[in-house]
């Protein structure tokens, strides 16, 4: 399996994330286990981007700190080969953990050390800007791209809450990166219309889409994605507890890929969401009927919409021919 979308800050071990917060006699720790993780996990009520967003800033504090980031990252490629994942793509905004002692670049160094500690699958990092930040963050991601797109830094992203921060002030910035042949995603699609999705296209010059789904309510951004090869980066689960697909059969995944658009299937949030790959594979067959030539069609989108080199494209597809045939 391979997931192009899966924020690493919404991997962190609910039970590190703890033991860090006692430790350093934050006031999470004060909390029982039980209730700090609950916090950890969209509620039940969850029905808005602005709340399944809410829950990071319970922690986002916590992992402010370079070793707790640089171990979180190094046990990440083994926990992704012991769910089955064969490469992974992880977003990651250094800007929310430096907190007061600590830069981007300084930040991206831990997680990029603890990566390269690891052993098991491969993960590529995508450096992420919030819509609500200052351009300069944009700025900055781009940079660090520059500085570290040979040590496994594969893209930069935008996300956060489109339908209050549109962000057309960063196009600049993204001409920039794309001038630089910098590989762009940008979370679009989701909490707002069409629209998003085409200033993701034409101000930020992306060529995957975060979620997307709201691309559905326009036929001509329907064409164009799949005229374009656009991927979407489909969350079933997530758009679910955002509350932009009321159920599963109503998602529009089903026709956006009948539509010829390249959809792939992704967790987005993991332990935020409490599901692994697995978990959305699962729902995306039971729900959808996929067939196993759907199964890897779908992978085989994934691997094309990957911001990794041809040699690892090559290896992935032999994987996955030795597992699917």
């Amino acid at each position: 399996m391979i997931d192009l979308h899966h924020h690493f800050d919404g991997a962190f071990e609910t039970e590190a994330l703890y033991r860090e917060a006692r430790r350093r006699n934050l006031p999470q720790g004060q909390l029982s286990p039980a209730d700090f993780a609950a916090r950890c996990r969209v509620p039940r009520n969850c029905n808005s981007l602005t709340d399944f967003l809410a829950v990071f800033e319970f922690f986002y504090d916590i992992a402010q700190d370079l070793d707790f980031l640089r171990q979180q990252a190094q046990k990440l490629p083994e926990r992704m080969a012991q769910t089955g994942v064969i490469y992974l793509e992880t977003r990651f905004g250094p800007h929310l953990f430096t907190g007061e002692r600590y830069t981007a670049a300084g930040v991206t160094e831990a997680v990029l050390e603890g990566l390269a500690e690891g052993n098991g699958s491969p993960v590529r990092l995508i450096l992420c800007a919030l819509r609500n930040a200052p351009t300069q963050h944009v700025q900055d991601l781009v940079d660090l791209y520059q500085k570290y797109h040979t040590r496994g830094v594969c893209g930069i992203d935008l996300a956060g809450d489109e339908s209050k921060f549109a962000c057309r002030e960063y196009a600049p910035v993204f001409d920039r990166a794309h001038s630089l042949g910098v590989p762009i995603t940008i979370h679009a699609g989701e909490a707002s219309g069409p629209q998003s999705v085409y200033d993701a296209l034409d101000l930020f010059h992306a060529r995957r889409i975060g979620h997307g789904i709201r691309s559905i309510e326009d036929d001509r951004l329907v064409r164009r994605l799949a005229d374009e090869r656009i991927g979407l980066e489909v969350c079933l689960t997530s758009n679910l507890q955002t509350g932009n697909a009321a159920t599963y059969r109503e998602h529009p995944f089903r026709r956006l890929k009948a539509a010829g658009v390249r959809v792939t299937i992704n967790t987005d949030d993991p332990s935020v969401s409490d599901i692994d790959l697995n978990d959305e594979w699962h729902t995306a067959i039971e729900q959808f009927g996929l067939t196993e030539a759907e199964h890897k069609e779908l992978l085989q989108n994934s691997i094309e919409m990957a911001f990794c080199d041809d040699a690892m494209k090559k290896r992935l597809r032999q994987q996955v021919t030795e597992r699917l045939g």
